[in-house]
């Protein structure tokens, strides 16, 4: 299921993975602002989340009511507290099993074994 929720000051907040969430992140994640060295970073965490939410919100036909930066407020807050990253595990594993992520990784996984051994 790519559907999950996250409570932000007290509202819970829908997260959907999907399509959009995925097309957002395509030109969210870059190298030295969403993540450094391969780990994300508040920022990539809190394009994550925003996409899911972002996504959940076209799905349902809901208007947005937050931005990216109300996110971003909200993990540098909470990012030194254990309960809240493991919070985010859960959601990064949600986000990391849908399709959309799986068949990048999986021709990402291709590219790199048919370019092997070759000149």
């Amino acid at each position: 299921m790519n559907y999950t929720t996250i409570t932000i000051n007290d509202q819970k907040v829908g997260l959907k993975f999907g399509m959009a969430s995925f097309r957002y992140l395509s030109e969210k994640f870059i190298d030295g602002i969403s993540f450094e060295n391969g780990s994300l970073n508040e920022i990539g965490i809190s394009h994550i989340i925003f996409s899911g939410y972002y996504n959940n919100c076209i799905v349902k036909e809901i208007k947005q009511e937050y931005n990216f930066e109300y996110f971003v407020d909200f993990v540098e807050k909470n990012l030194n507290k254990t309960n809240f990253i493991n919070e985010i595990n859960e959601i990064l594993k949600i986000w990391s099993e849908n399709e959309f992520i799986k068949k990048t990784q999986d021709n990402e996984e291709g590219k790199k074994k048919n370019t092997r051994g070759k000149k």
